[in-house]
């Protein structure tokens, strides 16, 4: 009992509960002294922004009135006026006076206002009420702040636009929550933990069922089988990375003498955004799915022979089969299968660091190497505790999920 309650102390309970205690401190790597910050390292919000874009300039009844208002922007004027506390801008064109920005000083609602008129696109588009000319920008949306709180946030929207506008509202602020690479995290650690499961089932199933019928030299690929998941990561890593290289690539060279691609259009599979997220992917499928294969390989074995073969003779072919009798039978331990699985590749580190880095321009980051770089790398270990534990909410509902669903099947 003793030496249990010891190993759950030291291997298991200190590391949690000090990862908690980092996470709400502003420890740093060479600050002797911690300060208790709570919840600042997941989210503390400085300032808000507001982001205006698709300005509902004027809705009129016909289509023709619509594209004279678009024509005549070209010879539209600007006309400010004093209302208050402050200065509405509006346009004037093809007779209409048309109230577009309120600000606190000429100069902003001018400027505001002519980048409204002379930067945007003006477009119509077709609604209920009529036809909407719609000013839109492309590139750049026109952006007010930063406002302090909530409540100069409120006063500035209820104020500033005088149309229809889509606003989007920003948070600038010290947490890891308002960090854009965090929340590319979290993309990125979905997309490779569904990602990679979808591949691994729709490889790992059909080998599964290979492997059990009975044909020569089936005892040595259920053990070659094997291979990828036993070998360790640092090591088989390195032979991606010379499948994977931008210069030396098995896979380029092949693609080159087969004439499929030509020299100067090689694939750089870790440099380029589009190609890497792949990349990784692929790594963690051909580690991965030989263990969803072997556990299947398992639950089938199980299966008693009598049963197929009684619905062999019953006209049931291979795929009713398998759809109302194997997968059935074998769901339970497919579903105990992916629940190890989506745990370790939702907190793989080794197949991403090795591979790419996070890289390239953080498009393959997920949240064990953005905590990694974080905390390690940059010292800052109370964010880089903080964004470790976020972790942990995000894999417990998936395993409540997939445990609620294996006790209905019970």
């Amino acid at each position: 009992m003793l030496p249990a309650v010891l190993y759950l102390t030291v291997f298991i309970a200190y590391p949690f509960l000090m990862a908690i205690w980092l996470g709400l401190t502003d420890a740093e790597a060479g600050h002797l002294k911690w300060n208790f910050v709570g919840l600042d390292n997941y989210s503390k919000v400085v300032s808000y922004e507001v982001r205006a874009n698709d300005f509902v300039v004027a809705t009129v009844p016909t289509r023709a009135e619509a594209d004279a208002l678009v024509q005549a922007r070209g010879s539209a004027k600007l006309e400010t006026t004093p209302e208050g506390p402050l200065f509405r801008t509006s346009v004037a064109i093809a007779g209409r006076t048309i109230p577009l920005i309120a600000m606190d000083s000429v100069s902003d609602a001018e400027f505001q206002a002519d980048t409204v008129l002379n930067e945007f696109q003006w477009q119509v588009s077709p609604g209920k009420g009529g036809f909407a000319v719609v000013a839109h920008a492309k590139d750049e949306s026109i952006r007010l702040g930063p406002f302090p709180n909530r409540a100069a946030l409120k006063r500035a929207l209820e104020s500033t636009f005088l149309v229809k506008t889509d606003t989007q509202i920003r948070t600038n602020g010290t947490g890891v929550v308002q960090d854009p690479n965090f929340r590319l995290a979290v993309v990125n650690t979905f997309k490779y933990t569904f990602g990679t499961e979808i591949l691994k089932l729709m490889i790992g199933v059909p080998c599964a069922l290979l492997l059990n019928r009975k044909f020569g030299a089936r005892r040595l690929l259920r053990g070659l089988v094997v291979i990828p998941w036993v070998i360790p990561i640092a090591i088989s890593a390195q032979a991606w990375l010379w499948i994977l290289d931008s210069t030396y690539s098995v896979i380029n060279w092949c693609l080159v003498h087969w004439g499929i691609v030509s020299p100067a259009n090689i694939v750089n599979f870790r440099g380029d955004p589009q190609w890497a997220m792949f990349s990784v992917v692929l790594v963690n499928v051909w580690r991965g799915f030989p263990f969803t294969a072997i556990v299947i390989l398992a639950g089938l074995t199980a299966i008693p022979d009598e049963i197929l073969e009684r619905a062999r003779l019953d006209g049931a072919n291979a795929f009713q089969r398998f759809l109302y009798i194997i997968s059935p039978m074998v769901r339970p331990i497919l579903m105990v299968s992916l629940l190890f699985s989506v745990i370790f590749s939702f907190t793989d580190f080794n197949t991403i660091w090795i591979i790419t880095k996070g890289g390239p321009f953080d498009q393959t980051q997920v949240l064990s190497t953005y905590a990694y770089q974080l905390g390690v790398n940059a010292g800052y270990l109370g964010k880089g505790a903080a964004t470790s534990l976020f972790m942990f909410p995000l894999m417990a509902l998936m395993v409540f999920l997939i445990l609620r669903f294996l006790r209905k099947e019970a």
